[in-house]
């Protein structure tokens, strides 16, 4: 087995913490302006860049069963909890009647179906010229097509591609180059220039944006201002995805095993988000402003859902792999 690399760890990790966060914080980006900002931000990159290191590592698109295990890995999980989620909030909810469909994706699974898409498109787009140029055509017309948007997540196939292909292009020297400390410098300074822009300068930015699931006429916006718009989202999730790369310490830090994991806290942290949401939580968090526990629980959410145990436990639900023999699931194992 090949050596993991720690950056790459250390990114995935910082990455989940981060949609853990975001989906914590949701409830409360109406409350503050600092907060919406903070949300924002987040939301401005880190999808971006989990799917450019998904691109990344798609290298080996054209090895024999490379797409059946894709397949497999993503396509298999996503019916799976398609069918776990529409219990789940048939009961959490209780709705008066029971619906699940494979073609509208429920809570965070839309990645699952894009990340299967994205794979099979390379077999097209490594073949044609200016790949990177028609992608991002392609995901600034997809904007057109009301009808598409979340069925089967087709919008977000087509917006979100270019980052993906933008990641497979890239080569371990540009990441080597990326946090070199001349180019750290230029990152922090740019993820704080377009944080004061959003925070003073674009206060009541539509966050559906960043979504990368509605037509322009879905945002309320013509043809033209659509397309704008996407191009200048294109440009500042790029500019803020590169720099949150170029900051990720390269070293094994205390945390770095745990990006092994992402799958599984991505997969697994929706139960919990729907049920926090639910409780009185919220109401408490907003009464003793301590939005700061938000980023803690998330950490701890995290931190959890990728320990040793839960991965053992879920592994059948997610990979498909049976569990081992009941000695080795105590936590010392």
């Amino acid at each position: 087995m090949a050596k993991r690399d720690a950056y790459f760890d250390n990114v995935k990790f910082i990455l989940i913490v981060l949609v853990v966060f975001g989906h914590l914080l949701t409830p409360f980006i109406n409350d503050k302006q600092w907060l919406r900002t903070l949300y924002i931000f987040i939301y401005t990159f880190h999808m971006p860049a989990f799917i450019l290191i998904s691109g990344y590592f798609a290298k080996g698109y054209r090895k024999k069963g490379y797409m059946w295990k894709a397949a497999k890995k993503v396509l298999l999980p996503y019916i799976i909890f398609q069918l776990i989620y529409a219990v789940y909030d048939y009961k959490l909810y209780d709705e008066s009647t029971f619906e699940v469909s494979v073609f509208q994706p429920a809570w965070s699974l839309w990645f699952l179906l894009s990340l299967f898409c994205w794979n099979a498109m390379l077999f097209i787009f490594t073949k044609i010229k200016y790949p990177l140029a028609v992608a991002a055509v392609l995901g600034i017309m997809i904007g057109l097509c009301e009808p598409l948007e979340t069925t089967l997540s087709l919008s977000r196939t087509f917006v979100f591609f270019p980052f993906f292909l933008a990641g497979f292009y890239m080569k371990k020297e540009h990441f080597k180059k990326l946090t070199s400390v001349s180019c750290k410098k230029v990152a922090g300074g740019t993820l704080l220039i377009i944080a004061l822009w959003i925070q003073y300068i674009a206060p009541d930015f539509e966050k559906e944006w960043l979504f990368g699931s509605k037509s322009y006429a879905s945002l309320g916006v013509n043809q033209l201002e659509g397309m704008t718009l996407r191009m200048l989202f294109y440009s500042i999730s790029l500019a803020m995805t590169i720099s949150f790369l170029a900051l990720i310490p390269t070293q094994t830090m205390s945390f770095t095993s745990r990006g092994a994991q992402t799958f599984y806290v991505y997969l697994l942290h929706g139960f919990l988000i729907k049920y926090i949401r639910l409780s009185s939580f919220g109401d408490w968090i907003e009464s003793v402003q301590g939005y700061s526990i938000l980023l803690i629980g998330a950490c701890g959410v995290a931190w959890l859902l990728s320990s040793k145990y839960v991965s053992t436990i879920a592994r059948p639900l997610i990979e498909l792999k049976p569990l081992p023999r009941r000695k080795s699931l105590s936590l010392g194992k």
